[in-house]
């Protein structure tokens, strides 16, 4: 199994804020294509500290960004956090940020999937559960980079995920018992639940048919890219079923995992047309100490206002609180 090659740090300055970056790279192979698996494969972890508190006595959140974002759109948070006494860790997903296989267009899936296409490379329910377990994989590794580097190394971990990285923290906090919290925005654990909600109402054979006859039909969905829009909407299809693969993936198969002392948190919007609030509750039932909240008025991530940033730093604040 490779080890991590860590290098760095350098300095990055976010939100007001001056911290540490460190590029690392921890070979996984996502599709068999050795070019593409290498891109994947490397990606930037950015640490900041709080002052005036002791490393082995300072909490630590992870914070994971949503599909194909780019990990400095978590930004806004460190500033609340860093005034807590509490670190904060951020890196990018696969297809997102510095870790994509393009650079530009951040949080457009479909777009990131174009390399994929030209290439005949296929995305399915195994590519997300390799997604998935690379996270988890790379949580810990940032967890031993903190602790080695910054002597963060007391037990106080949490994991926050905003939409899709909501979902990579679950994995994370259910499968590998990852963190001892779960923050939960604009998203919840169930990524059945959320491809069924996320996908157009399109019936599942639809989509078998070839790209180009459906690029009119599928425009307002897929845009420009037909192909990459297709092979996207294909693995929200897959991902909406019962399979193995899709079973293996979904971070409430191990659901039964998380102790009781180990609390879930969701902050969700009434006018959010991705994440259902009944499926954020139902989400809740199956964990021994989970809550969510409905914001009125809250749509799915920045495009409902700054009000979006605002109601994130107090979830993130009262939930954290006794950790100050």
């Amino acid at each position: 199994m490779f080890r991590p090659i860590i290098h760095g740090p350098d300095p990055i300055h976010l939100d007001g804020r001056n911290g540490h970056r460190y590029w690392v790279h921890h070979p996984f192979e996502f599709t068999g294509d050795k070019e593409t698996d290498t891109a994947l494969s490397s990606f930037p972890v950015a640490v900041f500290l709080p002052e005036g508190r002791k490393p082995d006595d300072t909490p630590l959140l992870v914070a994971l960004q949503g599909m194909a974002a780019p990990f400095q759109w978590n930004g806004f948070i460190v500033p609340t956090l860093l005034d807590m006494g509490i670190a904060c860790v951020m890196f990018d997903a696969p297809f997102a940020g510095e870790r994509s296989l393009i650079r530009d267009h951040p949080g457009d899936a479909v777009r990131q999937v174009i390399p994929l296409v030209r290439k005949n490379i296929s995305i399915n329910a195994n590519t997300v559960f390799q997604m998935m377990s690379v996270m988890a994989r790379d949580i810990q590794t940032v967890f031993h980079l903190a602790a080695d580097r910054h002597g963060l190394t007391g037990g106080r971990k949490a994991l926050m995920g905003v939409s899709m990285g909501c979902l990579f923290a679950s994995f994370a906090f259910t499968c590998d018992g990852s963190g001892e919290r779960l923050l939960g925005v604009i998203g919840h654990s169930d990524s059945q639940m959320f491809a069924r909600s996320f996908a157009p109402m399109i019936p599942a054979g639809l989509i078998k048919y070839p790209a180009m006859a459906l690029a009119k039909l599928l425009a307002p969905f897929v845009g420009p890219f037909p192909e990459a829009g297709v092979m996207f909407l294909d693995l929200l299809t897959e991902m909406r079923g019962d399979g193995d693969m899709v079973r293996k993936s979904n971070p409430m198969t191990y659901a039964d995992r998380v102790r009781a002392n180990r609390k879930v948190r969701y902050l969700v919007g009434e006018k959010d047309h991705l994440v259902s609030i009944r499926d954020t509750e139902q989400v809740c039932s199956r964990f021994k100490d989970a809550k969510s909240y409905a914001v009125p008025g809250l749509g799915h991530g920045t495009s409902s206002g700054p009000s979006f940033v605002d109601h994130v730093r107090t979830f993130v604040g009262t939930q954290l609180a006794d950790w100050r």
